[in-house]
């Protein structure tokens, strides 16, 4: 009884405490989405991020799915993904996270990515880190960008520098117990079971007393704590969140560590990896796809092609897209057309099929069928920088420069190459409808990257 009364009050002062907040950061909103923004174009240009359609599709759905179960959400909020093998997230504001690759491999469901970034989520709309600067009064604006990149890059404040900054942007107690209250609300109500945050949570601490010398990042700038998990589970326990079954992992999620760990680890240990599950389970039909795309993913082709028609025989039926994706990589085009063209029509929203089928049409030199598969995976994935630039490329080809030279912008500015992205949109600027959102869109890009190539690092991925 004492501890019921002892959550709802808690919960009582942090329903008061965001809806004070709200009133009094209401002026510093706009700071805080430029401060992002900033981050972002800096993230782009120096963090190695993974720009995977399947991977990046996988942790937006989610992500999004949230975000548009807040009530009154402030920020558009935005999702990437870290290639790094430690396990972190962390949350800039304005609305934009980042998830690094070794959370999402040590993930058992979509229930824990779902925790993880619901804790994030309510971090940035309840202004944590704008109120917490904002009380401490250490830094300014420039000072505070650089810490937030020391913090998640070593290779831009290496070593103790990193461990230091992470230190100062360690989020006080109060604001951690309110992330995890609101972040398993939030998780709730997008559907999700918010058991899954109090899991990963307890993973992670039972690896670190596990290991006392090993601190994943996470736990660098969101300590955790027994009083903490002893909380949450309080507020599961109280709004009856802790029953049923958890929920196994999706094949979804699956497919997402095995394109993340051929990203990040060596192709051997990949391969080796999936092989043992495939060989322990011999007629599981699961275990020998995964073990495809494990030979996929690292390049060994013709291997893969075996593994998904074994897959097949042993009743696993939705291997065409992996079947058309292999058979493009080995230049079989007109098998790889069949099987992609099969895959878009029984997943007509899977931007990976799309974006494939796109690269055969292209390579069978059937332009309009190409951009057409192109510009449904740019609207599936609005972050696939490939599937922007191979639209941009076909577009000016075929005539329409101003489209061309609009996704060719795209492209460059998702892929960090800041410079190449300014001269694309200066292209595109006089040849879009005035007045149009793609005219608005392409005069706010420019002022942005004019903006930070004068004053910003002035450096963008593959320039100085």
């Amino acid at each position: 009884m004492r501890c019921q009364r002892r959550i709802g009050i808690l919960a009582c002062l942090m329903a008061c405490s965001v809806a004070a907040v709200r009133l009094a950061v209401a002026g510093s909103i706009s700071d805080e989405k430029e401060l992002g923004r900033q981050f972002d174009l800096e993230a782009r240009a120096q963090l190695p991020l993974i720009d995977d359609v399947e991977v990046t599709s996988y942790v937006n759905r989610i992500g999004q799915r949230i975000a548009s179960a807040l009530n009154d959400p402030t920020f558009q909020y935005q999702f990437s993904v870290v290639r790094d093998p430690r396990i972190n997230a962390f949350a800039v504001p304005g609305g934009f996270v980042y998830v690094h690759g070794g959370l999402l491999t040590r993930a058992t469901n979509d229930d824990e990515v779902a925790g993880v970034l619901g804790h994030e989520i309510a971090h940035v709309n309840a202004h944590h880190l704008a109120r917490q600067q904002e009380a401490t009064q250490l830094m300014n604006y420039a000072t505070f960008l650089g810490v937030l990149l020391s913090a998640v890059q070593p290779a831009i404040g290496a070593g103790a520098v990193a461990a230091n900054a992470a230190v100062q942007l360690q989020y006080r107690r109060e604001f951690e117990q309110e992330a995890d209250y609101l972040g398993a609300r939030y998780v709730r109500q997008a559907g999700y079971d918010p058991r899954g945050m109090l899991d990963f949570f307890k993973k992670m601490l039972d690896e670190q007393r596990t290991t006392p010398t090993f601190a994943p990042p996470y736990l660098l700038s969101h300590p955790l704590t027994d009083t903490r998990l002893t909380n949450l589970e309080a507020v599961l326990r109280t709004h009856q969140w802790d029953s049923g079954t958890r929920q196994p992992t999706s094949l979804e999620l699956e497919r997402v560590q095995v394109v993340v760990r051929a990203r990040s680890e060596p192709a051997q240990d990949v391969v080796t990896f999936y092989r043992r599950h495939a060989e322990a389970q011999p007629s599981d039909s699961r275990a020998r796809y995964l073990f495809g795309m494990a030979q996929l993913e690292t390049g060994a082709f013709d291997a893969a092609r075996q593994s998904f028609e074994a897959a097949r025989q042993l009743g696993f039926t939705s291997v065409d897209r992996e079947l058309g994706r292999t058979a493009l990589r080995l230049q079989q085009l007109d098998k790889a057309r069949e099987f992609l063209s099969r895959a878009t029509e029984i997943e007509p929203d899977d931007p990976v099929a799309h974006y494939e089928l796109g690269k055969v049409l292209e390579a069978q030199n059937d332009t309009a069928g190409a951009m057409r598969e192109y510009a449904r995976a740019c609207q599936l994935a609005p972050t696939l920088a490939e599937a922007h630039y191979g639209l941009g490329v076909l577009a000016g080809r075929a005539g329409q420069a101003g489209d061309g030279y609009y996704h060719l912008g795209v492209a460059y500015k998702l892929r960090g190459e800041y410079d190449k992205a300014l001269t694309q949109f200066e292209k595109a600027e006089p040849l879009s409808p005035a007045g149009s959102e793609r005219a608005l869109a392409v005069k706010t890009d420019i002022a942005e990257l004019k903006q930070y190539l004068r004053h910003g690092s002035g450096k963008s991925r593959h320039g100085g």
